[in-house]
């Protein structure tokens, strides 16, 4: 008896212990973005920090309201940002949540994020139309159960003690070898076969295959930013030309990569929705730090897109793509698909816009004369130069530039003009430093008139091209000379040498 109530006495005090042991709740900021709205940031923000707190997991910061309003007036959306300022207002914990509207549903993403070490703990996601208070509430409650771990979550009712009939007391003595003891209980019976395999044939009904969320990955780290990429190249030209198709940016941005996207997914993966809504906001919040005064700046966007956190972006598709039939195995894609990657790696050296191929065109006008052995420089004579440049950047610095070119040449004599018109093919060397070209290289060209008999008609011109350039958006701007090295002259006895300074203007698509 008295082992008994000490078990009882000890049992008691364990249980107090940690009644009395629980941690205190650790401070959490909750800050919402990205609604068009501000009302709905602020709102939402509110709700969730509530719902949140109802746990006893987490307590409110001091001020809260203070805390969404000074983000919201710097216009500040990224982690490194909402994190310090977290830290500011003496946050533990800090719940980043990004809304999006894409055709009229608001695609909601929220990441709980530990102060220390900046780690992302929990992600959830939700797709819901906003459009009452109560929507509001619903999103904050379905967050928090996704956020909160599951042991906060109410334990079922205990099931009731079995009643044990007393055994009535026996009234006279008896010796311990006497005492009969009482039969032991029949075992359970064991459930009928049928309900033991129901679950094990659900499951084969349901997982007609598995998906390896490997491969996933993988088809988003090799496609998504590459898809951002072109998006981003695209929208910025249309935006820089006078003459583009005007496309509306927000939208195009939205829909451009995610349409690019879904065609590589692995059909009838599990959670498609929910992963695309991921894709929808990293995009979005890519916009948010390109966005300067509710506009969308171009430059911005492409230095936003090629300095992307993919990391960041494979780990939320991986916490919302944890679904039935999603196993995780390692994942090599085949030999041809490894080739065309590292070959894609090797040629790009790691740097933005390298192998690229675009067509320019220029124009713009000139002054030439002819070089007399001997005797020096006749007078300019004004002339026209028109055509079309490759240009191919072997890296961003780096670019070869051939053409194709029609030039007037010639020369001023006693005040009698003899120019001559040829065709060129130019080859340039061109090394781009930002916007600044320095660009070299030879060039030959073919003399198509006499002009007045002095040139060789049919007669080859070749020789080199000095010049510098500066590209400001899709336009260029350029000076250039070159000096010929071929004898032109048409005239027995003289030895003429096409010496040539210009400025052209262009468009590069």
């Amino acid at each position: 008896m008295k082992t008994q109530l000490a078990r009882i006495a000890f049992a008691v005090a364990f249980a107090l212990s940690l009644c009395f042991a629980q941690e205190a709740p650790e401070r959490l900021a909750v800050y919402v973005y990205g609604a068009h709205e501000a009302g709905i940031n602020k709102s939402l923000s509110g709700k969730l920090l509530a719902a949140m707190a109802q746990s006893d997991l987490y307590t409110e910061i001091g001020d809260p309201v203070s805390f969404q309003d000074e983000l919201a007036k710097s216009n500040k959306s990224d982690l490194a940002s909402i994190i310090q300022v977290a830290k500011r207002y003496g946050s533990d914990y800090v719940c980043a949540v990004n809304v999006a509207e894409v055709f009229g549903t608001h695609s909601i993403t929220a990441r709980l994020i530990k102060i220390v070490g900046n780690q992302i703990v929990k992600t959830a996601s939700t797709d819901r139309t906003l459009k009452s208070l109560e929507d509001l509430t619903v999103v904050s409650k379905e967050l928090a159960i996704q956020l909160l771990p599951h042991s906060v979550a109410p334990a079922p009712p205990a099931p009731p003690a079995p009643v044990v009939e007393s055994v009535p007391s026996v009234v006279f003595a008896a010796s311990p070898q006497d005492t009969v003891p009482p039969p032991p209980p029949a075992p359970p019976a064991p459930p009928p076969l049928a309900v033991v395999l129901a679950p094990i044939v659900a499951q084969q009904k349901q997982c007609v295959r598995n998906y390896n969320i490997n491969e996933l990955l993988f088809k988003i780290k090799d496609g998504f930013p590459a898809k951002l990429k072109d998006c981003s190249s695209t929208l910025a030209k249309d935006m820089l030309n006078p003459f583009g198709k005007k496309l509306e940016p927000k939208s195009f941005m939205m829909q451009c990569p995610i349409d690019g996207i879904k065609k590589e997914l692995p059909e009838g993966f599990p959670n498609t929705d929910k992963i695309l809504g991921s894709l929808t906001n990293f995009t979005q919040g890519l916009m948010n730090s390109a966005s300067a005064g509710g506009a969308l700046d171009p430059k911005k966007l492409v230095s936003a897109v090629g300095s992307m956190n993919v990391e960041q972006l494979l780990s939320d598709v991986r916490n919302v793509s944890a679904a039935e039939c999603v196993v995780d195995e390692p994942y090599s894609p085949s030999p041809l698909v490894a080739l065309a990657e590292n070959a894609t790696e090797s040629n790009s050296g790691g740097e933005e816009d390298n192998s690229a191929l675009s067509l320019g065109f220029r124009a713009g006008i000139n002054g030439s004369s002819a070089y007399l052995k001997g005797e020096g420089n006749y007078d300019f004579v004004l002339g026209m130069q028109l055509g079309v440049v490759l240009d191919y950047a072997v890296s961003n610095w780096f670019h070869l530039q051939p053409g194709f070119m029609y030039i007037q040449k010639g020369m001023e004599d006693k005040k009698d003009d003899a120019t001559a018109h040829y065709v060129e093919l130019p080859l340039l060397i061109s090394f781009k430093f930002s916007a600044f070209r320095l660009n070299l290289g030879p060039y030959v060209g073919l003399c198509l008139s006499s002009g007045s008999g002095v040139f060789e008609k049919g007669g080859f011109d070749i020789g080199s091209n000095v010049g510098i350039g500066f590209d400001i958006g899709m336009f260029y701007i350029g000076l250039f000379e070159e000096d010929g090295f071929a004898d032109m002259s048409n005239i027995k006895g003289y030895k003429l040498y096409n010496r040539t300074v210009g400025l052209n203007l262009g468009v590069n698509l």
